[in-house]
């Protein structure tokens, strides 16, 4: 039996992909900074993985065969997998924001670049996970695959940006979005296809050693979403177009920035690592339970009266 350590794996996407390694017969154990959390169903081992001593200790007591990181932004940390973790396949999530500024185009895996030079002592997330992968790209010894997910939305989404929209659509007003890019496909995911991409690359069967994968929706654009969460709620898409730079901070929070990318090219993951997305539909079923249960509110919803008046300016 395969055994999987999955760092991160108490959070948003590990739970979704311990979940499904579970299912799929893997022996999963989960990892955290803190004591295990209330309600954990698989295994779990407390450790801080920026303390490479601890990641040492952790990694040589449960010998894992693949070591899944959900939790890993900073280049600093990559060295120390490669010192101490001698199973069969480490798998790096990363993020879709590795993607130089494509203009429109959606983004093939071959589209990032890794970097040169040496990384800064403090990185944002982006450059973090950046460096990362350009650290892994210059390591031809561990034996790495990564999973490159665009904005991740379903229930608990920490960040919320998915209830910006379910708040907004509920209310019945009106939806600021880039008129320049809101019709295009958009760089979405549901967790549970976040979750079922990290399990497919931990499947020890397939060869997917030094290669990347794209892992979200495909054909879904914001106004996709914004038309599918009217549907389900049963209330008015009440979309209202209008220039990028204008649009309030939080008003739209997938954007998209006309600069990005067009979401993902999902040839390569459809092929070699068998991952086929699910329908939107099921993603906001799930999605609008938790939220009408839960009732998030998105920060930038305390702005929605600015909104409203730049709407009824225009």
């Amino acid at each position: 039996m395969t055994r999987a350590l999955v760092l991160g794996g108490a959070g948003f996407i590990g739970v979704a992909a311990c979940k499904e390694l579970m299912r799929r017969g893997v022996e999963t154990i989960a990892a955290g900074r803190t004591d295990r959390p209330y309600g954990t169903f698989t295994s779990y081992v407390a450790f801080d993985r920026s303390d490479e001593q601890q990641l040492k200790r952790a990694l040589e007591q449960v010998e894992p065969d693949v070591l899944l990181d959900l939790a890993c932004y900073q280049p600093i940390d990559v060295p120390a997998v490669t010192r101490h973790f001698h199973g069969a396949r480490y798998v790096f999530v990363s993020t879709g924001a590795v993607y130089p500024n494509l203009d429109g185009r959606p983004a093939r895996e071959e589209d990032f670049v890794p970097l040169t030079g040496e990384p800064t002592p403090s990185l944002d997330y982006s450059d973090g996970k950046r460096w990362c992968e350009t650290f892994l790209a210059r390591d031809r010894e561990l034996p790495w695959s990564v999973i490159r997910p665009p904005a991740v939305f379903g229930p608990s989404d920490h960040t919320l940006r998915i209830a910006a929209y379910l708040q907004r659509v509920e209310d019945g007003g009106p939806l600021l979005v880039p008129v320049e890019s809101y019709e295009r496909q958009a760089g979405l995911a549901w967790v549970k296809d976040i979750g079922y991409a990290c399990a497919l690359a931990c499947d020890l069967r397939k060869d997917l050693t030094h290669k990347a994968f794209n892992a979200s929706f495909e054909g879904v654009s914001v106004r996709d979403l914004i038309e599918g969460i009217a549907l389900a709620m049963e209330k008015p898409a009440r979309i209202h177009p209008m220039p990028f730079m204008q649009i309030p901070e939080g008003a739209s929070p997938y954007g998209p920035d006309p600069g990005r990318s067009a979401g993902y090219v999902l040839d390569r993951a459809r092929k070699e690592l068998g991952f086929e997305p699910s329908s939107l539909e099921d993603a906001l079923a799930e999605t609008l339970a938790w939220y009408r249960v839960a009732r998030p509110s998105h920060p930038g919803y305390a702005n929605r009266a600015e909104e409203q008046a730049i709407a009824d300016s225009a």
